[in-house]
């Protein structure tokens, strides 16, 4: 939910394609000569021609290629799984099952691949998608995780790898949930990084495994727990490259009114609260794409089992108000160049914007001190 400042882009995607360029292209030519299957050759060539796109492409740019592919050559064999689970599984007659199959088919490109025949049956239907890996693209799923072999990528030890790329991507907490420090560290031969999440799962897109906009620097909780190969294609996330939440969705406290009222919460003593992430956009595009960051990451839960830190926020809050951060400030020049210098000393944490991505819980701590009136104007 919060974005990737990069000041180096350039030198970033200098450096991630004359990394990987030749060697991703010795490989497909390897793949070509080692086939005669025209179709195959005709894919491997589509992908050597946009390879500097495969790799450095923006995320428009990817789905461009996403669509192209899926439509002229090849649906990797996971995703097919996944088209086939998205089918309505209710009774139909005959006919009706029949123009619901076509326009199914149309809808995720397998009327393009498919036989013209129409299916009077879901078991004969989806027996002739399953034919497509077994069949027409037996084999594509291995032949494309050798040519875009993220395993080396993440494993080697010379040249150009993922750990270069962390490190220069400089993220230190984790963009989705900004709960997470994501270090980068190397020292007497061990190293540590940020995992990185394939917004685009590579098991859905095995030849957007080395993009470069598709790998997210993230927490492992997020990568691995929440997102595994959730499909973003056409039903987006948060994209942390170009967005993030700010005021478009912000925490808020919510008091337990099931109860009788509880003065201790206003005292940061209580615990029957909850928060919410309260969507402030009446965009309905960015509104879907911040549930599915919601959902996907499971970021209200999360964040749920940290009412601890509200809780010390909301005492802080009380002894360190407005009229106490200005005395310090005045006071002590020398320590102190703003407000907001002795906000973040005091919270022990950023709350500026452009500081967000630097230390966890940033922007809850943000958007409390927001309800609290410690920044900006009071709470009505």
């Amino acid at each position: 939910m919060i974005k990737i400042n990069q000041t180096n882009i350039q030198d970033l995607e200098s450096k991630h394609l004359v990394g990987l360029k030749e060697i991703v292209e010795s490989r497909i030519t390897l793949k070509k000569a080692n086939t005669k299957n025209q179709e195959l050759q005709q894919f491997l060539d589509f992908l050597k021609d946009n390879l500097d796109i495969l790799l450095c492409g923006k995320k428009s740019e990817l789905q461009n290629i996403i669509d192209t592919v899926e439509k002229e050559h090849f649906i990797s064999e996971k995703k097919l799984s996944k088209i086939l689970d998205k089918r309505q599984k209710r009774r139909r007659k005959k006919e009706e099952l029949k123009i619901y199959l076509a326009e199914f088919s149309r809808e995720h490109y397998l009327s393009i691949h498919l036989p013209s025949t129409e299916y009077s049956t879901v078991k004969e239907f989806k027996s002739a998608v399953k034919k497509l890996t077994s069949n027409k693209w037996k084999g594509y799923g291995e032949i494309l995780k050798g040519i875009f072999d993220y395993d080396n990528f993440t494993q080697t030890k010379t040249g150009w790898s993922a750990y270069d790329l962390v490190s220069l991507t400089d993220v230190s907490v984790c963009p989705y949930c900004n709960r997470s420090f994501v270090t980068t560290l190397q020292k007497n031969g061990k190293k540590t990084r940020a995992v990185l999440d394939h917004y685009y799962a590579k098991t859905l897109y095995p030849y957007l495994a080395l993009s470069l906009y598709n790998l997210i620097p993230s927490c492992y909780v997020c990568n691995s727990s929440f997102k595994g190969d959730i499909d973003f294609y056409k039903d987006e996330a948060i994209y942390p490259y170009d967005e993030e939440f700010l005021n478009l969705a912000t925490f808020t406290t919510d008091f337990n009114d099931n109860i009788p009222y509880d003065y201790k919460y206003l005292l940061g003593l209580s615990k029957e609260f909850k928060v919410n992430l309260e969507i402030n956009t009446q965009d309905e595009g960015l509104q879907r794409k911040i549930k599915k960051s919601i959902e996907t990451f499971a970021l209200e839960d999360m964040y749920n089992m940290h009412l601890d830190i509200v809780r010390d926020l909301i005492r802080n809050g009380i002894i360190n108000n407005k009229s106490r951060m200005n005395e310090l400030s005045r006071n002590f020049p020398e320590l102190f160049s703003s407000p907001e210098e002795v906000m973040q000393s005091l919270f022990v944490n950023y709350v500026n914007d452009q500081d967000l991505g630097k230390r966890p819980f940033a922007k809850l701590t943000q958007d409390i001190c927001k309800e609290l009136g410690l920044i900006g104007k009071p709470p009505e």
